[in-house]
């Protein structure tokens, strides 16, 4: 299975780039000032710590071409920061121009959703209403399971299709829109294998989620003097996460991408 063999040669590289994990703590450090704004009291901490988290939001694409650069780079031997700068550089308006319509299909997507789903159960609701017995109970389960799980699946499928967008851009050489148009052609022939990959990325996704909600509801969990303490763990936690596991994630999906990208023989 592609997602296996491809977590294989990840985590290999990895382990013979530990430079990688370096790039990626750097990562982690740089969502710290947009914790740390979850308990300022003081005006300036949370203008100061906004301001960093736009600057950050606008470095993303640089990162996320050089990251890609470098995990291509690491799979076939070794890697340096050289990679990362020349990847970033000359892939960021690309990848920039790629999140900004991605985004904007996005929301474009929910919108379309929400209304034809709104529209939907507010028809299943009617009818159940005008109706009785096993008619309006079979059309309020549509307005309550039925409409909501296929926006989702929807949804989701959306972003299973376009997910390898920033591979096909920077290791394809192709521009916004060709990159996803590499992503859409390349899962279109490997579901499978990409639900696997999306099943693997999912469950390291959830070691960043647990450790989100644990630092958003440490003011509940633990008094004001262990606040400090207990909350500066859980960052150490995460950024060190962030390192380890964001290394092995994005080099996972430069080798994922390939894999399935590659000619058929």
């Amino acid at each position: 299975m592609g997602a296996i063999s491809a977590a294989r040669e990840a985590t290999s590289a990895v382990i013979r780039n530990p430079l990688l994990m370096v790039v990626m703590l750097f990562a982690g450090i740089a969502q710290v000032p947009s914790l740390a704004v979850q308990f300022a009291n003081s005006g300036t901490i949370l203008i100061v710590g906004g301001i960093i988290s736009v600057v950050f939001l606008l470095l993303v694409p640089f990162f996320y071409g050089g990251v890609i650069g470098m995990a291509a780079d690491a799979l076939n031997g070794k890697t340096d920061l050289r990679k990362f700068l020349h990847e970033g550089r000359d892939n960021y308006l690309t990848i920039f121009g790629a999140y900004v319509l991605f985004f904007v299909a996005m929301v474009a997507f929910v919108i379309v959703l929400s209304l034809v789903g709104g529209i939907g159960g507010f028809a299943a609701v009617s009818f159940g209403q005008a109706g009785s017995g096993t008619g309006a109970g079979a059309a309020s389960l549509l307005a309550v399971i039925v409409v909501p799980l296929v926006m989702f699946v929807l949804f989701v499928a959306f972003v299973f299709f376009l997910q390898f967008f920033g591979q096909a851009i920077v290791l394809d050489d192709r521009g916004v829109i060709g990159g996803f148009k590499g992503s859409i052609n390349a899962v279109r022939g490997n579901k499978l294998s990409t639900l696997g990959y999306m099943v693997v990325v999912m469950l390291f996704s959830m070691v960043f989620s647990v450790i989100g909600v644990l630092i958003g509801a440490l003011p509940a969990l633990v008094g004001a003097n262990d606040l400090l303490v207990v909350g500066a763990v859980l960052v150490v936690v995460l950024v060190v996460a962030t390192g380890v596991f964001g290394a092995f994630t994005a080099t996972y999906g430069v080798a994922f991408y390939r894999q399935i990208s590659a000619p058929m023989e």
